[in-house]
């Protein structure tokens, strides 16, 4: 069977987005993130957080402070017994790397048809079709995106799809 990945943005999905979340005092959950990973994660789907952290160059914030968040982020989920990865772009716009979103170098896993981003900008869902990935699914009540598949208000609305 093949490896089916679950893709979600940090800033906005799993936390609130605050510009330029480096520091675990600014770091605030979506509680629902927990609920919507592990409907995923028990249909075998591997999670993998892919985020833009331009802070880091940007020297808003430190790679340690950026890797602290990473550490408390993978053990609050590995208390309820799920494993995630986080892959991360430190890089400026500017720079025009390969792995800043919409570009696709988070992304290097092999497709399923079945794998899915959920992001709440339009870059991601543009990396997302970049990448192949087949379902791209925005959370936002303001971004429009020609890129996303579906479009859900808040994290509530797409738990009620998920559990319909």
């Amino acid at each position: 069977m093949k490896e089916r990945f679950l893709y979600l943005d940090r800033d906005g999905i799993v936390n609130k987005h605050i510009p330029y979340v480096g520091t675990l005092d600014r770091f605030y959950w979506h509680d629902e993130i927990f609920e919507i990973v592990d409907f995923f994660y028990k249909k075998g789907f591997k999670i993998i957080i892919v985020t833009n952290q331009s802070g880091i160059q940007r020297n808003y914030y430190s790679f340690l402070d950026f890797t602290n968040i990473c550490l408390y982020i993978i053990q609050e989920f590995e208390k309820i017994g799920i494993a995630i990865e986080i892959r991360a772009c430190p890089h400026l716009p500017e720079n025009k790397c390969l792995c800043r979103k919409p570009n696709t170098g988070m992304f290097l896993d092999k497709r399923n048809y079945d794998d899915i981003m959920i992001g709440d900008q339009d870059s991601d869902m543009q990396a997302a079709k970049n990448s192949g990935i087949k379902n791209r699914w925005l959370i936002s009540k303001e971004i429009k995106s020609k890129f996303a598949t579906k479009v859900f208000l808040s994290h509530r609305d797409l738990i009620k799809y998920l559990i319909t």
